[in-house]
């Protein structure tokens, strides 16, 4: 722990960017997280699953204001042959704005994560991508390795793995995290921010990460994780 975060400082900035939320009044706890998966993925997925998060707008918390947010698996849709799971996944960008994006993923038996393609809405087909990719690897490699996709308008979506590290406090305590940077390669440069717990999936997330106004910078801490 210590030596990543000496290796690699800016993993900490990102969980400090937005102050401590340890002594924050959060809601209540929901089902104990109990990872039940072998080789367990950072991102289990099952249709109903679902994660809730206390979002934290601007620095420090827990002095900073707070409103919810919720990412969820809606579904299921068969993309080339392949099961994928419906990932939906809010991106706040203030208290009352945030993007929905709809990820099409998969879990592979080496416990990688996969994005197969995307879904315009939950009603919609599935929109495949022209290869599926790894976002969040089992044994991901060193600091700095980069796992770009591709984006839903078929662009590229940076990514980036920073560091491992300890998220803030939460309802459930803290968790050792592999934390993954998107917009760029550049983690000062990046605009989101997800740390994967094995077993457990996204336990804290930063947005507006390098907001140059850090009133305006989000970082959100689980609430809630699916049972086991």
């Amino acid at each position: 722990m210590n030596q990543a975060r000496a290796f690699f400082i800016v993993g900490v900035l990102w969980l400090a960017a937005c102050g401590g939320g340890g002594g924050a009044s959060m809601p209540g706890p929901g089902p104990s997280p109990m990872p039940s998966m072998s080789p367990r993925p950072f991102l289990p997925l099952k249709s109903g699953d679902t994660w809730t998060y206390a979002c934290y707008l601007g620095s420090p918390a827990p002095s900073a204001s707070t409103f919810p947010k919720t990412n969820q698996v809606l579904g299921t849709a068969t993309v080339n042959g392949t099961l994928t799971y419906e990932y939906q996944l809010q991106i706040p960008t203030s208290p009352t704005q945030s993007t929905t994006q709809i990820q099409l993923l998969a879990d592979d038996a080496a416990g990688n994560t996969l994005i197969y393609g995307y879904m315009a809405s939950p009603s919609a087909s599935p929109m495949p991508i022209a290869s599926p990719t790894i976002i969040i690897g089992q044994n991901p490699g060193p600091n700095g390795t980069t796992y770009d996709y591709e984006a839903q308008d078929g662009g590229t979506v940076s990514r980036v793995l920073c560091c491992k590290t300890q998220t803030h406090p939460t309802v459930f305590g803290t968790f050792e995290v592999d934390v993954y940077y998107d917009g760029s390669h550049t983690v000062s440069q990046a605009t989101d921010g997800y740390g994967y717990a094995i077993g457990l999936g996204s336990m804290e997330e930063d947005h507006n990460f390098n907001d140059p106004d850090p009133s305006k910078r989000i970082d959100c801490l689980v609430t809630n994780t699916p049972p086991p």
